[in-house]
């Protein structure tokens, strides 16, 4: 719409003649009119300027040149930092001077009036593509941030299908507009660049805190054997080769050669992530040196973290902690894989610190970049050696993502941040391992894991498929508003329940397959064991959140109650064995497992007179015992865990009073939380080969929400069945109240657990 018109006082250039009349078109003066110089009308601000039209063509010529003098002297020298000048108008006025058929000036001014219609009108006749053009491409740039690095979402709302309806794509658009397009692309990819100080102390502290290449190679040896083999999101030999980059850096020292990056001459070409960047023309690393910095420093803080938990104090986690978030503001300047990459380098922290940043919140930003990169979809086109190494790392990092979110929204009972619909990119295959395990031409002699630990990685990536399935059959609220639609629920849900029970037997069988190299040394051998261990965890983790207590099933049967005990039991065993063998690490989801793993088999236990009939006693203290000897090592990192740990172990108490009384033996005390070299051996333990039959031949299927005899409403629950259990004072509550209070907290409202918040009250 055309702005109101309004009156000001401006000056002809040519003239200096005052009281110019303006409309909002663009005016003449009387004298330039008459010696057919017509006047530009020029807007800027609160400005209002009117000059000849030859001097703006000029204008335009003079800065044309001066840019190219420029670029000439300095190619690095960045136009796009300069204040910003609207240039339409010139650009108009130089096409209509291609073409003066213009019959007077009072045509012109009637035509300048209204420039909207004057396009319009001049597109009559024209093809749509070309007439849509302009508006075409600001609708397929709706679906971007005005700074976004990316150019490729195609979401169902994205202004780009308007784009390709209309016609505008490669073989429609002239190479004049293609240039166009580019430079817009261009300038909104492109990062700020850093400032000169901030370049300088970065060099300053990179000379006094980069660890020297052989302390380097032992950081990423660490890294890439246990951090890298659980959350492969970082390309090895890119690591490698920023460190090598970044080394230099404090060697050499800042000088005014830097390029768009922060990188000194003396630093080579390196790409990363599988790309090379171009910038005017030049081929230039792509990433930046504050986010090399960033990776660099968070990869060796967490390989030091490590170490620390190992009782090898070589190297402190927080020294290489702060160097990262030093750089932190550049890193996270604007949405990249890169600045994605760092953003899970924090999330890793978090999991490992208990000071970090709330991963919940981590992930779903992590998601959001993924989705804003496009990398949630399939890549198109045709497949080169680069961009074959550039979709294998973006696989890698969205199914890090995708799994670390998964995994979130199943400890804290909370929603899945992205449906399995809503992408369609492949997991990566097994081809794609050798990329992320070989740093090729490296002078750091650094250890990389087999390749068979990245094998199992995407076994765990296919078994979170199964995890959201289950979310989303079991854990979604039954009783929607009635104002929504309704989803259309599968009835037969014990059917499908009892189908993915078999897909998970499938998929540990899948795992037990995964086989050592004939030239694998022994060490190498225990270790790929233990990562196998480690999956039949999470294969236990994934049953017992298939059949406890949930929305769609809020009183499991017998057979679910045995099959929840059996893989917790199970899963205290595979923690307890990989703990002796230093092997398991006290994350935030390890120790929450063992927590969980310790009160479900309190609840399936109290729940089912079955259970804790059969069950030997001593195997279920054993379990408990183990529960809470761990959860003890867990709180020298956790300090959080230890209130959790109280809870936890007073309900021991009472779960050995009530079995005490219900299978007659001889109570025994609370043995005290340390570690039992008993709670090994052979004859506890559950045979591997039972673990695969578990649940597979099931007499009856399992029946839903309404089986009474194992849901503990239905239990009896009256004084006079527990008088003689009562072993407490005549203030402390009955066992009856403490478990029913336990089991309160147990099926609470996100029928998620949390060992950090102590929220298990007795």
């Amino acid at each position: 719409m055309a702005d109101p018109p309004r009156k000001v006082r401006s000056a002809c250039r040519r003239c200096r003649q005052k009281r110019i009349k303006c409309d909002g078109g663009i005016p003449a003066c009387g004298n330039c009119a008459r010696a057919k110089v017509p006047c530009v009308d020029v807007h800027g601000g609160n400005n209002h300027l009117s000059i000849p039209r030859d001097f703006a063509i000029k204008c335009e010529a003079r800065i044309q040149w001066l840019e190219d003098s420029l670029r000439s002297l300095n190619p690095d020298f960045d136009l796009t930092q300069g204040p910003r000048v609207n240039m339409e108008f010139i650009e108009t006025l130089s096409s209509r001077e291609s073409h003066p058929n213009e019959t007077s000036i009072r045509e012109e001014e009637s035509v300048n009036k209204r420039s909207h219609s004057t396009m319009e009108e001049s597109e009559v006749g024209s093809p749509l593509s070309i007439k849509a053009r302009s508006v075409a491409i600001d609708l397929g740039m709706l679906s971007l941030q005005s700074d976004s690095r990316q150019q490729h979402y195609l979401g169902s709302s994205s202004g780009l299908l308007f784009t390709k309806l209309v016609g505008l794509d490669s073989e429609f658009q002239s190479p004049k507009d293609t240039v166009a397009l580019n430079g817009i692309v261009k300038a909104r990819r492109s990062p700020p660049r850093i400032p000169t100080e901030k370049l300088k102390s970065i060099y300053k502290s990179l000379s006094k805190e980069i660890p020297s290449p052989e302390e380097a190679t032992i950081l990423f040896s660490i890294y890439f054997q246990n951090i890298h083999i659980d959350q492969p999101f970082l390309h090895p030999a890119s690591l490698v080769n920023a460190y090598q980059a970044l080394y230099t850096c404090s060697q050499e020292g800042y000088d005014d050669s830097v390029d768009i990056n922060g990188w000194i001459d003396s630093v080579g070409l390196f790409p990363y992530n599988g790309k090379i960047d171009f910038v005017l023309g030049r081929r230039v690393s792509p990433i930046s040196i504050s986010t090399a910095v960033y990776h660099i420093f968070m990869a060796f803080s967490l390989a030091a973290t490590v170490l620390t938990r190992k009782k090898n104090y070589d190297y402190s986690p927080s020294k290489f902690y702060r160097m990262a978030m030093s750089t932190s503001s550049e890193c996270f300047s604007h949405i990249s894989v890169h600045s994605l990459q760092a953003m899970l380098l924090l999330a890793v922290q978090s999991l490992i610190e208990p000071a970090g940043v709330d991963v919940w919140t981590l992930s779903h930003v992590a998601m959001a970049h993924c989705i804003d990169l496009g990398l949630q979809r399939e890549p198109g086109g045709t497949s080169t050696d680069d961009s074959a190494v550039v979709a294998t790392v973006q696989r890698f990092i969205f199914y890090t993502v995708y799994s670390l979110d998964r995994s979130i929204a199943t400890i804290q009972g909370r929603p899945l941040g992205i449906r399995d619909e809503t992408f369609d990119i492949k997991p990566p295959a097994e081809s794609d391992t050798i990329e992320m395990i070989t740093i090729p031409n490296s002078e750091l002699p650094v250890q990389l894991p087999p390749p068979q630990h990245l094998v199992l990685t995407l076994c765990r990536f296919k078994l979170d498929r199964y995890v959201s399935e289950i979310k989303l059959l079991l854990y979604h609220l039954p009783n929607l508003p009635t104002a929504t639609r309704t989803f259309v629920w599968p009835t037969n849900i014990s059917e499908i329940q009892c189908q993915i029970k078999s897909d998970l037997d499938d998929w540990l069988t899948d795992v037990s397959n995964v086989s050592p190299s004939p030239n694998m040394e022994e060490e190498e051998k225990l270790k790929l064991h233990y990562e196998k261990l480690r999956m039949e965890q999470l294969y236990h983790n994934t049953v017992a959140l298939l059949f406890q207590p949930s929305q769609m099933f809020p009183s499991p049967s017998q057979d679910a109650l045995f099959l929840c005990y059996h893989s917790c039991s199970r899963r205290l065993q595979v923690y307890d064995t990989l703990s002796n063998q230093e092997m398991l690490m006290y994350n935030w989801r390890n120790i929450h497992g063992i927590f969980s793993s310790g009160a479900t088999i309190v609840y399936c236990i109290w729940a089912s007179r079955h259970l804790h009939n059969t069950v030997p006693f001593e195997k279920i203290l054993r379990d408990l015992r183990t529960c809470s000897n761990h959860l003890s090592i867990g709180s020298q990192w956790w300090p959080s865990v230890r209130a959790g740990k109280e809870s936890f172990e007073k309900m021991i108490d009472l779960m050995i009073k009530f079995l005490s009384c219900a299978q007659n033996p001889v109570a025994p005390s609370l043995p005290p939380a340390r570690r039992d070299e008993s709670s090994n051996s052979v004859e506890n333990e559950i045979p591997d080969t039972e673990v695969l039959r578990i649940g597979s031949g099931l007499e009856h299927p399992i029946q839903p929400l309404n089986d009474g005899h194992a849901h503990f409403d239905s239990m009896d629950f009256s004084p006079t069945a527990f008088d003689s259990l009562n072993a407490f004072g005549a203030d402390e509550p009955s066992i009856e109240a403490a478990m029913e209070t336990f089991m309160a907290d147990y099926l609470h409202d996100d029928w998620g657990w949390d060992p950090f918040s102590g929220s298990i009250g007795l």
